[in-house]
């Protein structure tokens, strides 16, 4: 019964390897090239704009101040 067990494992292992080598053979043979790729399209880039002076603060801009009317007392 052991002796089944063990010829039948070989057997598979066999048959498993030999089906495996036939794929990979049949693939190798493979002689249909895949079709050319299209060229792709030509895209010119436009000239960009000169860019934007940046402004200069001016010294009067120097921030809010909020007055406030309310008064504390102790």
């Amino acid at each position: 019964m052991i002796t089944m067990k063990v010829l039948h494992k070989i057997l598979f292992t066999f048959v498993f390897v030999l089906g495996l080598s036939l794929t990979a053979m049949a693939q190798k043979d493979d002689t249909k090239k895949p079709p050319p790729k299209e060229v792709p399209p030509v895209v010119n880039p436009q000239p960009k704009p000169p860019p934007k002076p940046t402004p200069t603060p001016r010294p009067e801009s120097t921030g809010a101040v909020w007055k406030s009317d309310i008064t504390y007392t102790a």
